[in-house]
């Protein structure tokens, strides 16, 4: 009463700029009232068609029934006329039968029954020219099994000897029901069972009968509000009927489909397009009627439930109105005396709007200053994840058709520089030509064949193959020949995966040719590698005797036994037909203890950055050795040359860290030694080398640990001690410092 007395005391206000209580109300209302009219709409327009709803909904029952049985039925004839096929069965096929092979084919009848989803209930080999039968249990003379084992007043011993006399391939026969006779003549294990006789052209004198469990298959197709389930013949016999439903007299059924009422009855029937049976169902008109009764109730129920809706909206509308009342009320009591300017229909958001205006005006500066720096960081956001995108295939999984045999073949091409050169563009354009090709010859064989550009120098094909490996080992094959015309540009590495069947295997079959490429072998040829030969990956790393040859050899410019050392690795790797990661391996070391003299002596890192430009555009033992030739001269002259102007203190510094990183070393210590300060060293170190004291420390350590991880027999936390930290905290921080990664993550890349 007191709103009603409210709205007619200002009625123009609040017309003009109605509370939010008010649109809240109007608007639950509203969509109450709309729920309400189309409910009743759709119960007048709709009453009269929900009979026709029914008969369509109980044709759609009938029709998934049906194809399910022939579906079904396909699928039982088929596996049986495979299983004839059977080498062991035409073997059997013999006036002697030979029941200790007979056990065999026991067995095989055993496992094929295992799959429960063909519904058979047992298989039946009869073998003519011996006159025996056999089964999932046992093997018996023919009369003996379908006398006592397998009796029925349908299908006696004559009618299944006479069916070797009539021509077919395979027969449907009516349901019938199947027992087993005691000693005593008495009928127990009685069954309804659907026989399926299939014979072999190739063994007329053997067929097989499969006996379907015409229950279970009725209880897992038969969808329907009653059990009046019928299967009838061309000349409309009963084929199979459910239990204690026998219905003496059908309608004529027209048409391969439709529905008929007689009686009280509605008579819904497909016929199959397979097996030529038709499926009836029948359904009583009063369940017809009961069902449209049902539908008025359930409508009667909605409109309840939009009354009660009703009185929920306006509950809610206080409730949600209330926090906002009070809200306004303590801004007004904060902002006394503030312009009103009204912009919103509602006037308690309107003034909500007015009185946070200001404060948007004063941080409009910050604000806007703050969106520059955030739209730089969504730059470089954007890109990351576009980044992250192209290098997560996990999404292609949907691409991937189910229960379909496929091979994931990696292709990493490696491009010579001459090649991006000669035709004037980049990698990524390169590939895209070669993807062009490769799948032009991929979908002509392969028509279901996918393949992308994961990245400039990568692609990846799905390839659905079946079991034909040598059809696919053909085509890769017919690739390196292509690609070898153009060699001395570019050559690739085919990683082929294993077979796969589910979408869900993808992950694993991309992974498995990743770990593939690994194995390619340190050579410009084509390759390719297949993951049922993949073998064990090796790392490289230098025993002690080697690091202190090579560490000798470059601190002290020794060119001859520097050269020595490069072309006995080289050779061993070679001889050992060693692969690219290994080879890399081996790189990444020498790299590292060139940087560490380069560091030692002050050298200018120009040479060795030239340097390691060339080596990522080696690819064979004679080039590597050519350019390691041609660099080491210059590496040891310069070192030569700075030994000749050797500083006392940093040199001690250094050699003393080469031999003694394991242990606690501080600058205090190093100080005491050359009897200076602890400033001086510092600050005389990190002029003369560019690096803190602390830094080159670590640095030697670091170094040092990576090489003990590349070892798998070497655990983290005994390499962080034999490099000299007692903390792993420490030897985890330090070690990301310097690498980028954590110890367990250089692990994880050096085993990939």
């Amino acid at each position: 009463m007191k709103i009603i007395a409210s709205l007619l005391r200002f009625p123009y206000t609040r017309i003009k700029s109605p509370s939010l209580f008010f649109w809240l109300l109007v608007s639950y209302m509203t969509i109450v009232i709309l729920l309400v009219s189309f409910i009743l709409y759709s119960v007048v327009f709709y009453r009269g068609t929900i009979k026709e709803e029914v008969i369509a909904y109980n044709n759609v029952n009938l029709n998934n029934t049906m194809e399910n049985y022939e579906a079904k039925i396909q699928l039982i004839e088929n596996a049986v006329l495979s299983f004839s096929l059977n080498e062991d069965i035409a073997a059997l096929d013999k006036p002697n039968f030979d029941y200790a092979a007979g056990g065999k084919l026991i067995d095989e009848i055993q496992i094929y029954l295992a799959n429960q989803s063909l519904f058979l209930e047992n298989m039946i080999v009869y073998f003519k020219k011996s006159n025996v039968a056999i089964e999932k249990t046992r093997g018996a003379d023919a009369d003996v099994m379908f006398k006592r084992y397998y009796v029925s007043k349908t299908y006696g011993y004559e009618f299944w000897q006479q069916q070797f006399d009539n021509l077919y391939v395979k027969r449907i026969l009516p349901n019938a029901v199947f027992s087993e006779l005691e000693f005593t003549s008495k009928r127990v294990s009685e069954r309804k069972l659907i026989p399926i006789v299939i014979k072999n052209q190739t063994t007329p004198s053997v067929y097989i009968i499969a006996l379907i469990d015409a229950q279970k298959m009725y209880k897992a197709f038969h969808q329907s509000i009653t059990d009046d389930f019928y299967i009838l013949d061309d000349a409309q016999r009963s084929f199979f009927t459910t239990v204690n439903n026998q219905q003496s007299h059908f309608p004529v059924l027209e048409g391969s489909h439709g529905y008929v009422k007689m009686d009280t009855n509605y008579y819904f029937y497909k016929k199959g397009e397979l097996t030529g049976l038709t499926y009836v169902n029948v359904i009583p008109d009063d369940s017809i009627v009961s069902q449209m009764k049902w539908n008025i109730t359930f409508v009667i129920l909605l409109v309840l439930s939009v009354l009660f809706s009703m009185l929920v909206s306006f509950l809610f509308s206080v409730r949600f109105n209330r926090p906002v009342k009070q809200l306004v009320q303590s801004i007004q009591q904060l902002t006394t005396g503030f312009p009103w300017q009204k912009h919103s229909g509602i006037k308690e958001f309107a003034f909500i709007q007015e009185r946070v205006r200001h404060l948007l005006d004063s941080n409009f500066d910050i604000s806007q200053n703050l969106e520059e720096k955030n739209s730089l960081l969504r730059h470089y956001a954007y890109i990351n994840q576009l980044k992250n995108i192209r290098n997560n295939t996990g999404f292609l999984k949907d691409l991937i058709k189910s229960n379909h045999p496929y091979r994931v073949v990696l292709f990493k091409l490696t491009f010579r520089p001459q090649l991006l050169e000669e035709i004037d563009d980049d990698e990524e354009r390169a590939t895209l030509f070669i993807r062009a090709y490769i799948d032009k010859i991929l979908t002509e064989r392969y028509p279901d064949s996918l393949t992308l550009q994961l990245e400039s120098d990568q692609l990846l094909a799905v390839i659905y193959s079946d079991h034909a490996e040598h059809k696919l080992a053909e085509t890769l094959d017919g690739f390196r020949i292509v690609l070898d015309l153009d060699r001395a540009y570019c050559f690739s590495t085919m990683a082929v995966s294993k077979r796969y069947e589910q979408p869900d295997e993808f992950n694993l079959s991309f992974e498995q040719t990743k770990s593939l490429i690994q194995h390619r072998k340190f050579n410009d040829y084509n390759q390719v590698l297949w993951a049922e030969t993949e073998p064990k990956l090796v790392n490289y790393f230098l025993m002690p005797a080697q690091e202190e040859e090579i560490n000798a050899s470059l601190n002290n410019g020794n060119e001859s036994q520097l050269v020595q050392f490069m072309k006995r690795e080289i050779a061993g790797l070679r001889k050992k037909e060693a692969t690219e990661h290994e080879v890399k391996a081996f790189i990444s070391i020498v790299v590292d203890r060139a940087k560490r003299a380069y560091v030692v002596n002050h050298l200018d890192a120009e040479l060795l950055q030239t340097l390691q430009s060339r080596l990522q555009h080696s690819h064979t033992f004679e080039e590597l050795e050519h350019l390691f030739e041609e660099w080491l001269p210059s590496i040891t002259n310069l070192i030569k040359s700075k030994k000749e102007k050797k500083d006392h203190i940093t040199s001690f510094v250094f050699d003393y860290l080469e031999n003694h990183y394991a242990h606690d070393i501080t600058l205090d210590m190093m100080a005491d030694k050359l009897n200076i300060t602890r400033s001086y060293l510092s600050t005389y170190f990190k002029e003369k080398t560019g690096t803190y004291f602390v830094d080159y420390v670590n640095l030697i350590r670091v170094s040092r640990a990576k090489e003990l991880l590349s070892r798998s027999d070497v655990k983290i936390q005994d390499a962080a001690a034999r490099v000299g930290y007692q903390n792993i905290n420490s030897f985890n921080r330090m070690f990301k410092k310097f690498t980028g990664v954590t110890p367990s993550e250089f692990r994880k890349v050096e085993r990939v």
